[in-house]
């Protein structure tokens, strides 16, 4: 009888697995794994497991196939499976219309597009063999553009780059319909798949409802995603007869499975008995009873006859946050307590309930490091911290909007930042250092409970002499309005007050492409401002740098908070004429890095150090959410006498923050401490990073084991290292 209703097809994850038993008791074993594996946490708990892990490829081909006919997309593939390709992917005309054709390079006759990898599991498969092979398959077929292979990762990745995009451009389709998943995982036999995806097609054309079809066509498994408003009617109404015309055609008409690897859980569990029948559904029953009498182990998933539509939470599919927790995966909070209210995905959820109260969430809400990193990754495009910040901006911090005015004041604050660097060899050392810490508890504590001036902390230098001062050649004379065109270094405040050599770096690397920089008056782009609930302060100086910054036609930074924030200025106004400046001044905007790459000039380098160095690079959070990820990374690697080593977790934020560091300092170091060992890992002899803020974590936390330094700072030395040996041999 379990033989009899075993699904034909090459995975079903639905019901109990009892095929698996029946085909070990046949041999005479009983797989009590098997019945565990896909039964969601209703028989059992797995404490330990013990995993066989495959080797990984030694190299891998990609080829991407636009078909043009639908149904010649189910002819080749078992022509491509002949192959044993790892990966056979699918995407329907429907998706790649949603995600642009354009944008990705998809022609416009594609019907469908496949994805195909073949591995090399040993240096003796010849994968470009492989690839004749794989062109021999599709050459029956008028495919929509020649087939694209790709070798390399980074192409490979290029190829990849459309499937990967499909979540983010589903979530943020519709502010109102969302990718709702109730019939998701279907399917049928490989060579009905085309069938299939177009009777989708019509189904979903017949209801008007945009619809992504995708997923593993080499096994026959369909995800189908359509985006609806389940708090609409209609579009509730549509929902439900999709759920079961749509189950009842995969197990009718195609022989299928209602599920292949995602699991019953509450949605699909009512359409189990129809799939198994009464006999088989009543060993499910007798399974379930036999484990967990007590029906405590996850009630409802699997054996249930409620309607999924009870389980619908519509509150939650009214909100942007999809609740992946891919934001978590990169919380730098989360990554340490490990606790769901102190997660981006938590802090969320906080900040959006309809009870929300600052004071009961305070320290939550005070957690965020305002990193950036759950915005870079929000498939839907949801940015946390901004949340976060605009709960802040209900209550400014007093002692922060006191320092905030005095400095946008300018001089005053300057004259006592310069007192401080004059005084720095004084006052720095140890053991006025714990002094000062002890003195300047009460004060910081107005900051956050958790603020101090610890004395370990290694501080930048104060500059005794501040960029403006060293290069006041470059700062236009207000009796003389600056013209337009030309380019303006915002050079923000760490490197006009510290003396951490990036300012100079940046304006030296201009110089060496011909740029002769301008320095424009200027105040805070504003991210410490806004980070401590201050708007009013931050729209006052963005006003500023408007206007100051307007006739220039470039705008170079060095630091990736400044690049961010003047990148999002457009964010702080309504739409007017406001808004309209700060859109243009956000093209305009560019950081050191981009500004080489993408330079006419091309200056001579040399090597700059007496042996090579290995040189890795921390990837600055605001910069990644500026889009700026390559520019550094590709300068590193080109520069004579460096050998370039990517970091584990290079892109993990390093917990500095700006004042994180000071606002705590406990927190900030722990976070720092994955940092440190992915430093350690890459056996790097420097750390580059394109942000003083972040320089001044990793000085604190690697205490000189590692040099770090700016991008510019590198690049400044391989062209002066190159000068001077042209000078050398001049003489």
């Amino acid at each position: 009888m379990i033989n009899s209703k075993r699904p034909t097809v090459s995975k079903n994850s639905c019901g109990y697995n009892l095929f698996a038993i029946a085909d070990g008791l046949a041999g005479g074993i009983f797989d009590l794994p098997k019945l565990f594996i896909g039964s969601e946490g209703t028989l059992g708990v797995v404490s330990e497991a013990t995993l066989k892990l495959v080797e990984k490829p030694k190299a891998t081909l990609t080829g991407l196939i636009h078909f043009r006919q639908l149904e010649e997309v189910g002819e080749a593939v078992p022509r491509l499976l002949a192959l044993h390709p790892s990966a056979l992917e699918v995407m329907d005309a429907n998706t790649l219309d949603l995600i642009g054709r354009a944008k990705f390079g998809v022609p416009a006759d594609a019907a469908a597009t496949l994805l195909i990898e073949l591995d090399a599991v040993s240096f003796e498969v010849d994968l470009h063999e492989r690839a004749e092979q794989m062109a021999a398959a599709c050459r029956p077929y008028k495919l929509a553009s020649e087939l694209t292979l790709a070798f390399d990762p980074e192409r490979r990745e290029q190829l990849w780059k459309a499937r990967k995009a499909l979540y983010p451009t589903l979530y943020r389709f519709d502010a109102r319909k969302k990718p709702i998943n109730f019939v998701d995982d279907v399917v049928v036999r490989a060579e009905r798949i085309s069938e299939l995806i177009r009777f989708l097609e019509e189904f979903f054309g017949r209801q008007h409802v945009p619809v992504a079809i995708f997923g593993h066509i080499g096994n026959g498994n369909a995800h189908i995603v359509p985006l609806l408003n389940v708090n609409d009617p209609q579009d509730f109404e549509k929902m439900v007869q999709a759920y079961h015309e749509i189950h009842s055609a995969v197990l009718d008409r195609f022989g299928g499975s209602i599920c292949g690897e995602h699991g019953d859980g509450r949605v699909r569990a009512e359409y189990v008995r129809k799939m198994f029948g009464e006999e088989l559904y009543g060993l499910f029953v007798e399974v379930k009873r036999a484990f967990d009498a007590g029906n405590i182990l996850n009630p409802g998933i699997k054996i249930s006859e409620t309607s999924f539509t009870e389980h619908i939470d519509y509150t939650r599919l009214s909100k942007p946050c999809a609740t992946c927790a891919k934001c978590n995966s990169v919380c730098p909070v989360y990554d340490i307590f490990q606790s769901e209210d102190m997660s981006s995905r938590g802090w969320f959820e906080i900040v959006t309930a309809k009870d929300y109260s600052y004071l009961n969430s305070k320290r939550v809400v005070e957690a965020c490091l305002n990193c950036k990193s759950c915005r870079t990754i929000c498939p839907a495009g949801v940015d946390v911290s901004d949340l976060i910040l605009q709960k802040r901006a209900e209550h400014p911090n007093r002692l922060a909007g006191w320092i905030f005015r005095l400095h946008a004041k300018g001089e005053p604050f300057e004259s006592f930042l310069r007192f401080l660097g004059k005084t720095q060899p004084v006052w720095d050392q140890p053991l006025p250092r714990q002094l000062l810490d002890w003195i300047t508890r009460p004060v910081m504590k107005a900051l956050a409970a958790t603020a101090r001036l610890p004395s370990e902390l290694v501080l930048p230098k104060f500059a005794p002499r501040q960029l403006r001062d060293r290069h006041a050649d470059l700062v236009p004379k207000e009796s003389k309005p600056a013209t337009s065109g030309g380019v303006a270094y915002f050079h923000g405040c760490a490197a006009n007050y510290f003396d951490d050599g990036v300012g100079d770096a940046v304006i030296g690397v201009l110089r060496k492409h011909g740029v002769e920089p301008a320095l424009p008056p200027q105040r805070c782009s504003g991210t410490p401002i806004q980070t401590y609930g201050h708007q009013d302060l931050v729209r006052e100086g963005a006003r500023f740098n408007l206007r100051s910054l307007a006739p220039y036609e470039t705008i170079v930074t060095g630091c990736a908070s400044c690049t961010l924030m003047l990148k999002d200025y457009p964010a702080l106004f309504p739409e007017g004429q406001e808004r309209r400046q700060a859109e243009q001044l956000a093209k305009r905007v560019v950081h050191i890095a981009e500004f080489v790459a993408r330079s006419p000039q091309h200056p001579p380098m040399a090597q700059a150090a007496t042996r090579t160095k290995c040189v890795t690079y921390h990837s600055s959070c605001h910069l990644r959410a500026a889009g700026v990820t390559k520019e550094p990374r590709t300068i590193l690697s080109a520069l004579p006498g460096v050998d370039f080593a990517e970091m584990p977790d290079a892109d993990r934020c390093a917990g500095g923050a700006g004042t994180y560091v000071v606002k705590d300092y406990d927190t900030s170091q722990k976070i720092f401490e994955r940092k440190a060992r992915a430093v350690e890992q890459s056996g790097a002899d420097v750390v580059a990073t394109s942000c003083p803020a972040c320089m001044i974590q990793l000085k604190n936390g690697l205490r000189e084991r590692v040099e770090v330094k700016h991008v510019a700072q590198l690049l400044r030395e391989a062209y002066e290292a190159a000068e001077s040996r042209n000078e050398r041999e001049k003489s």
